[in-house]
């Protein structure tokens, strides 16, 4: 995973907080919920004035750290972050103006009609106003953004004006609001991401003083999801699926068709996107969450950010929301009886070619067998869809542990989501060394899924705390000659030095294939922040596949068509494809790191 070193500038960061402490009182931004529109809505006209200034900004507590950003606000209002909320009815014509109060000048991008064209910039020198008017265009979610001078890295600022950017709604007319408006930002210490020290923020709050959210069993829940940060979010659901109305760059936004909306537990959003989602809740406490490691580890806050020392006892920070659906979750459909499993927590000997750590190891005991040693990854939990299973997680280590079973739809209290999980009055617990956990659900679909650690993530997901997690249809027997598992991880902490992985080796053995035969892929991506490109290459192309699944899923039937190779897979993520190979040779997949020179090569000999 990171290893976290201080940053070259801290010294300037301290420097400039003293003499902050020595200034006069500045102003204080306020996080924003994104409930209320801003402006005057009048006759089909918007007036909105606002105002980009510097500010004291507060991600965690009101009472807690602060950090001086740039900001957006409306005239004779508190700055906000994110911006202040635009929202309008299709057809609005919008007026605004932008007075620069910034030492630098602003380039401000979004506030345009749209779709739009995202060279359509405004320019605002220090000390000046510039006046806007334009019809609003088309409903859909999009965004409005500026840079004022600090770094940036792909065209997005990640520091002092990483937070001057706001959400633009835009609804169909007589069209009533039902649905909430999340804005993603971060604030980054440094260009070089997996150095850098980062806060980053949900509507301008970091865990634990995110906005918790309360809904009712069987709710239709919409959001809107704006990436406005420079950095890529795999934003995760525990317990549920979710379903993807769609997907927009922030200029411009594209209704999906029923037939293409996909159901979800994980899904990437890149810089600057934005996408439309429905969940029906189900009972019990969940969280949404960034599934990258360092955007929910405890030190990413802003004393972290600054070098300095961290008293927090939460093991959670950063893009992190919680949610609490009242009621008892219903089981589903079941037959046979309970499978019941031992999952060991274990230390793990040197293997593959890696350092000593961590590892699973399983036990059944109508088998009465137990592997020779705990492996990384963890051993391949093939359950059976409708059939109950009961794990007895036995925590070995010497420091407390949890297992999160993702995508897996059960109860929260077996969820693994340490003091938020619940069943009536109890709540989920840390397993300590020699104790165990008893975990129990009923799988309620056939499809590809993973277990790991949410606990000391890491240290813990670093020395090879994860494994496979397989259900299969009632009757259907696993067959690894043409069903592969193909787990992606880090082989450590350091993603600079440490190998990318194969199910656990930087070098995989030979998979041997039938021509003739349907071959099954099931990829994993378990790495702590990596989005890896995959290809499944021949000996001088590449070749074809058709998913057929995504996060456990099933496809709908027009995107599960035969199509190249090729799949860009975040953390947290699971896709399932099916080939069938006609004449022998060799084949590889290959799979690479985006923007780090990360590269594993999965060799197949068709036969």
């Amino acid at each position: 995973m990171f290893r976290y070193r201080l940053p070259i500038f801290v010294g300037l960061l301290l420097a400039l907080v003293q003499l902050s402490a020595q200034a006069p009182p500045s102003l204080r931004i306020q996080a924003n919920s994104n409930r209320t529109p801003a402006g005057k809505l009048e006759n089909g006209v918007l007036t909105l004035h606002l105002v980009l200034q510097h500010a004291d900004w507060y991600p965690e507590a009101d009472t807690g750290p602060s950090m001086k950003v740039y900001s957006f606000g409306e005239e004779g209002k508190a700055p906000q972050v994110p911006g202040p909320l635009i929202r309008v009815p299709e057809g609005t014509e919008v007026r605004v103006t932008l007075r620069n109060l910034l030492p630098n000048a602003a380039v401000v991008h979004g506030l345009h009609p749209h779709p739009g064209d995202a060279k359509d910039v405004t320019h605002v020198p220090p000390g000046e106003v510039q006046e806007l008017s334009f019809r609003a265009g088309a409903p859909g979610t999009y965004q409005y953004w500026a840079s004022a001078g600090g770094p940036v890295l792909k065209e997005r600022p990640f520091r002092e004006d990483s937070q001057l950017a706001g959400a633009f709604i835009i609804d169909a007319p007589g069209a009533v609001p039902d649905d909430r408006v999340f804005v993603i930002g971060n604030w980054r210490s440094q260009a070089e991401r997996v150095l850098s020290q980062d806060v980053p923020v949900i509507n301008g709050k970091s865990w634990p003083y995110t906005e918790r959210l309360n809904y009712n069993t069987g709710d239709t829940v919409r959001w809107r999801w704006i990436n406005a940060s420079d950095g890529p979010h795999p934003m995760h659901l525990h317990g549920s699926y979710y379903r993807i109305d769609s997907e927009g760059d922030g200029e411009r936004d594209s209704q999906l068709p029923p037939e293409r909306q996909a159901m979800v537990v994980t899904r990437g959003m890149v810089p600057g996107s934005t996408m439309t989602t429905f969940w029906v809740p189900m009972a019990g406490r969940w969280i949404f969450h960034c599934h990258i490691l360092k955007h929910f580890l405890p030190e990413s806050t802003v004393a972290g950010a600054m070098g300095m020392p961290e008293h927090s006892s939460n093991h959670m920070a950063g893009l992190v929301l919680g949610i609490t659906v009242p009621g008892k979750r219903f089981s589903p459909p079941s037959h046979g009886e309970v499978r019941k499993l031992r999952l060991l927590v274990r230390q793990r000997p040197a293997q593959n070619g890696l350092a000593a750590g961590f590892g699973y190891q399983v036990e059944e005991a109508a088998e009465k067998s137990v592997s020779d040693q705990p492996t990384t990854p963890g051993p391949a939990l093939i359950l059976e869809r409708g059939r109950p299973v009961a794990i007895t997680v036995v925590n070995q280590l010497s420091e407390p542990t949890a297992v999160h079973w993702h995508g897996i739809e059960l109860e929260s209290y077996y969820d693994g989501v340490v003091g938020w999980g619940r069943r009536g009055r109890k709540i989920t617990p840390a397993i300590q060394p020699g104790r165990s956990f008893l975990v129990k659900f009923t799988p309620p679909r056939a499809g590809t899924f993973m277990y790991h650690t949410h606990l000391h993530d890491k240290v813990q997901l670093g020395a090879g705390l994860y494994g496979p997690i397989v259900v299969q249809e009632p009757g259907v027997t696993f067959d690894p000659a043409t069903d592969h598992i193909l787990l992606l991880s880090l082989g450590g902490e350091d993603v600079l030095k440490d190998p990318l992985l194969v199910n656990g080796s930087p070098s995989p053995a030979v998979l041997h294939w039938r021509v003739g035969k349907t071959h099954r892929i099931r990829l994993i991506n378990i790495s702590p922040a990596n989005v890896l490109a995959c290809s499944l290459l021949g000996p001088s192309a590449l070749l074809q596949w058709r998913p057929i699944a995504k996060d456990g899923a099933d496809l709908p039937p027009n995107r599960a068509v035969v199509q190249d190779a090729r799949q860009v897979t975040f953390a947290g993520e699971t896709y399932d494809f099916e080939v069938q190979p006609q004449a022998p040779g060799s084949w590889r997949l290959e799979v690479a790191a985006l923007n780090l020179p990360l590269k594993v090569v999965q060799p197949i000999e068709v036969q």
